[in-house]
């Protein structure tokens, strides 16, 4: 099975790149994996292709993160055996981020792997997920901590599944189109300020684009790529901490807090201001740092229990592999506490 970064396709271009995908490949048998929000986009997809199997089969998994587990994972490989798939199979992934990194996941290690779609449904996901070619799974209350580096067959973005998106998931959504430009420097500050109703599909494909452009330099995150995880570091710490006090927060409010955090770390006042203005710090309880700490030692990307940031020398210019100490990163939570 070839392996490489995919130009993701739009709207018609997308279903229609799609449909040959389909007409060459001619998969034993074909899978969508969807979750119980996102089945509900099934009839609008089907109904632009010619080219898919009627014959398809639906795999369901409930929505949230508590469905990228391996228990999970595991019984989707049971029912793919059980529906007789093979290397020539095909799996659609039609969903949020969840969705595209089990979807990835499961695909990338079944039978040592068979080809997969992205077809993410959420901003989130057509902003992040859906391209790069990570796929994860999250152990003991920690994201990502196993998964592969494998590219999908084809990446297609339909902008109109937006249309039905809730106000909160369009939110997170926003928080890694904000992450984008900050790092590539391209329309900041419009993509901060940017409302709902504004967003183009030339918006979007600038937005991936810029995490493309990264990705096809460094796929396996040795050097530039670690970029991307600008706001990651202590984001994902909050987005964990959440998740095992069972208290929903989404990705991008996780980075958005994140992003506060490194843009305090880089000295970049007037921008972590700017950030402020749009979407507000959420104060921290001092009492949750050491837990939080904790959390970031263990983050995949850190190593022999050190933390270390991405930080902006501009907008436009980040670096990474910057070591932060435990009291410099307190001192900063206390300082964007103060501010908040």
């Amino acid at each position: 099975m070839e392996n490489h970064l995919q130009q993701p396709v739009f709207s018609s271009d997308g279903f229609a790149a799609l449909d040959a995908y389909l007409k060459e490949l001619t998969p034993s048998k074909t899978f969508l994996l969807v979750d119980s929000n996102t089945s509900a986009c099934i009839p609008e997809f089907v109904s632009q292709l010619t080219q898919l199997d009627p014959e398809y089969e639906v795999l369901e998994v409930e929505p949230g993160e508590d469905s990228k587990s391996i228990e999970v994972a595991s019984g989707l490989w049971s029912v793919l055996l059980e529906y007789g798939a093979d290397r020539n199979s095909l799996l659609i992934n039609l969903g949020g981020g969840m969705v595209l990194d089990l979807g990835g996941f499961v695909a990338s290690t079944f039978k040592r792997g068979i080809p997969f779609i992205n077809v993410p449904t959420s901003l989130l996901a057509m902003v992040d997920a859906s391209v790069g070619g990570k796929t994860g799974i999250n152990i003991d209350g920690l994201k990502n901590q196993v998964g592969t580096f494998t590219h999908a067959a084809l990446v297609l973005v339909e902008p109109s599944f937006l249309d039905s998106l809730p106000e909160e998931d369009w939110h997170s959504g926003h928080g890694e189109m904000i992450k984008h430009a900050l790092l590539s420097g391209r329309n900041w500050p419009d993509i901060l300020g940017l409302n709902r109703e504004d967003l183009t599909v030339e918006m979007l494909q600038e937005s991936i684009q810029a995490k493309v452009d990264v990705v096809a330099a460094d796929f396996k995150e040795l050097g530039l790529r670690k970029t991307l995880n600008l706001g990651h570091t202590f984001g994902h710490a909050w987005e964990s901490f959440h998740l095992a006090a069972e208290a929903h927060i989404t990705h991008g409010a996780a980075v958005i807090q994140g992003l506060h955090l490194a843009l305090s770390l880089s000295n970049l006042s007037d921008v972590q201001q700017a950030l402020q203005a749009r979407y507000p710090w959420t104060t921290v309880a001092s009492e949750y740092y050491e837990a939080l700490w904790m959390l970031m030692q263990s983050d995949k990307k850190n190593e022999g229990g050190t933390v270390k940031f991405v930080l902006l020398e501009q907008i436009g210019r980040a670096t990474w592999g910057h070591e932060i100490s435990k009291s410099k990163c307190f001192e900063a939570l206390d300082e964007l506490n103060a501010r908040g």
